[in-house]
């Protein structure tokens, strides 16, 4: 039975974590198709050919990384 990424989850996820590190250890278990799926549902492109880890960390900078730059260039 193949698992389908829940995006919607996913990404309610990921805006919840205060930090990078919170981030990758959500999706590095995750199997590489998946990760692949969500990229894509996020609207990343060029990850096609990435390790994992990489692509893990694309993820959580266009996420959680984001995020927090935003958040500490509003606090300047």
């Amino acid at each position: 039975m193949t698992r389908r990424v829940d995006v919607t989850d996913a990404v309610e996820q990921l805006a919840t974590m205060a930090s990078r590190a919170d981030g990758t250890a959500y999706l590095s278990p995750w199997p590489l198709r998946d990760l692949r799926e969500l990229a894509a549902e996020l609207g990343l492109r060029g990850v096609g050919g990435l390790r994992k880890a990489d692509l893990v960390e694309r993820l959580v900078e266009h996420t959680i990384g984001y995020r927090l730059a935003s958040t500490a260039l509003r606090r300047r």
